[in-house]
């Protein structure tokens, strides 16, 4: 319906995404990082690594051997890097003697030594590593950069961990191997099935023996290409304006939020979070990278809940009334434009015409990273987001001050993807009916958007929300492409069910699914989703449960 190019001016993304999984195995850099001792590797793990490496090789995955892999870090950036530890040290020695509550790490000589050292893996390029590596030399403490070098370490099967074994036991091992092994992705193999954890909380399972090449393309690539990237502030707006929480505007959809995330502790779709702090690092210093790569965060918590706030629409003008308007500002090359006041336009084909849509500014109340779920505080969990021409936006309630663990959701672009799409559905269906039901939802009351871990039983989804995401590749969550997939999905879904049907379903909302991460769903409100889904417990569960059973086209 749309170009990829558009979806990333909407969302304020200015890399080009790679969003097939082909595109991405051609994109990748890998190095497998050298070890001496296999003796606490079984046979089948190692077995599993080389046919790893084969199967990278004919996905088109470039396979960099180490010593090539790896450059002479410049002096000035080895002291700059020195300098700054011993900033953070001096800082965590003046905050223990003023006896202030600190989130710094004191960084022993160990490290710094490891620091200074010159010879590091490249920038972008990742690293597979097998079995137990020494601490003081993992992947990661050869890497040129902690955030942009992705590690996936191979391991032998967990003994507790069996097909019965349910998301919390999954959730806590997976975290724990993260953790000690300092890595972004782990596989675990036996000798006839090998699984998969990354920081989306799932636990895909497949045969050694069957499809290697297939899962590895639509299920490894993917989460190696396109890691866990969280929103950093410094990627918002942070607007001077405050808004009141208590005031007409905000205060009912705050209700709906606070009150709305209470009654969602009944359906057991929000698991208990993860501070870094409890997790079972090796030292300090691997507590300080793992804070660096959630981009300081304190910790993870799993799925989120917001509330799209009531948003003003455009209704669409035909090209040729557009091209009149806009002149010159309209290429024939691309399927977008800003006029002469900086709005954002997208052409899109549907109804069997071409309309030029002002896409539309959107706000979204949500709860801070890493914050309970289903208990928030109101006063210091509560974030306000915006999208206004592919600019993200945060506005701070009055009284606020902005404190070390105050970060957006991981899923921040795909909460705004959402609310802007349903933005521009809203818009086309004006075209039609201004009465629309969804369109008058758009515009006086707005919507919830939810997100828990597990999926819908496909013959319990609520008729009218029209289903999309099956298909796609399993990206981690925070990823760009994760963003694209539900805006593209939304938006081609919707149009899909208009073309050639003389009497379309009546449009009621979506349901993103996120094929090893979890749902994404917009109902009318917090209150109302949470009673849909506590009238039938069998609709939805945390976990891949009913995952299987969605057919991919």
């Amino acid at each position: 319906m749309l170009s990829y190019r558009a979806y990333e001016k909407i969302l304020g993304i200015f890399e080009k995404v790679k969003v097939s999984d082909e595109e991405m195995a051609d994109s990748l850099n890998i190095t497998f990082f050298p070890y001496s001792d296999t003796s606490s590797v079984q046979p089948h793990t190692l077995q599993f690594a080389k046919k790893l490496e084969h199967v990278f090789t004919e996905l088109k995955v470039n396979i960099v051997p180490y010593e090539d892999a790896l450059e002479i870090i410049p002096i000035k950036k080895i002291i700059s890097r020195t300098l700054k530890v011993m900033a953070n040290n001096l800082l965590f020695l003046l905050e223990k003697i003023h006896k202030k509550n600190t989130s710094r790490i004191y960084i022993n000589s160990k490290v710094i030594q490891n620091l200074a050292k010159r010879k590091r893996i490249k920038k972008g390029i990742s690293v597979v590593a097998l079995g137990e590596s020494i601490t003081g030399n993992l992947p990661m403490d050869n890497t040129a950069s902690f955030r942009d070098t992705s590690v996936i370490t191979i391991v032998d099967w967990p003994s507790h961990i069996t097909e019965g074994s349910q998301f919390e036991e999954h959730f806590d091992t997976s975290m724990a191997l993260f953790a000690h092994h300092m890595t972004n992705i782990i596989i675990a193999v036996s000798d006839s099935k090998w699984l998969l954890y990354n920081f989306n909380a799932s636990h895909p399972v497949y045969d050694v023996n069957k499809n290697l090449k297939q899962n590895v393309l639509h299920a490894l690539i993917p989460k190696i290409a396109a890691p866990i990237r969280p929103v950093k502030l410094s990627e918002l707006t942070i607007l001077d304006t405050h808004f009141d929480p208590k005031d007409s505007e905000h205060g009912p959809y705050i209700q709906d939020l606070v009150e709305g995330a209470k009654s969602f502790a009944q359906t057991n779709l929000y698991p208990t979070g993860k501070k870094i702090d409890d997790l079972p690092f090796r030292n300090d210093f691997y507590r300080w990278i793992g804070k660096i790569h959630l981009d300081e965060r304190s910790g993870m918590s799993f799925g989120f809940l917001a509330v799209q706030m009531p948003t003003a629409i455009h209704v669409p003008i035909t090209l040729d009334d557009a091209k009149k308007k806009y002149g010159n500002a309209i290429s024939e090359d691309v399927d977008y434009f800003f006029d002469n006041d900086g709005y954002l336009h997208v052409i899109v084909d549907c109804f069997d015409e071409f309309l030029c849509i002002q896409v539309p500014e959107v706000w979204v109340l949500s709860q801070r990273s890493g914050s309970n779920k289903t208990n928030m505080n109101p006063n210091t969990d509560l974030v306000k987001l915006g999208l206004r021409n592919g600019e993200m936006l945060l506005e701070t309630p009055q009284g606020l001050k902005l404190a070390p663990d105050y970060k957006t959701s991981f899923d921040t672009r795909v909460i705004l993807a959402h609310a802007v799409g349903n933005g521009l559905i809203a818009s086309l269906l004006s075209y039609k009916d201004q009465r629309h039901k969804f369109v008058k939802q758009t515009k006086n009351r707005g919507f919830a958007i939810a997100h828990w871990h597990g999926y819908f039983k496909p013959d319990k989804i609520p008729k009218g929300w029209f289903l999309h995401g099956v298909e796609n590749p399993q990206v981690a969550c925070s990823s760009p492409q994760s963003a694209i997939y539900a805006i593209h999905g939304k938006l081609n879904e919707f149009n899909k069910n208009q073309e050639g049907k003389t009497e379309p379903i009546e449009y009621q909302g979506d349901i993103h699914i996120e094929p090893h991460h979890g749902t994404n769903i917009v109902y009318p409100s917090l209150h109302a989703l949470v009673n849909f889904l506590l009238e039938d417990r069998e609709r939805t569960t945390l976990g891949n449960r009913y995952l299987s059973q969605y057919t991919v086209e």
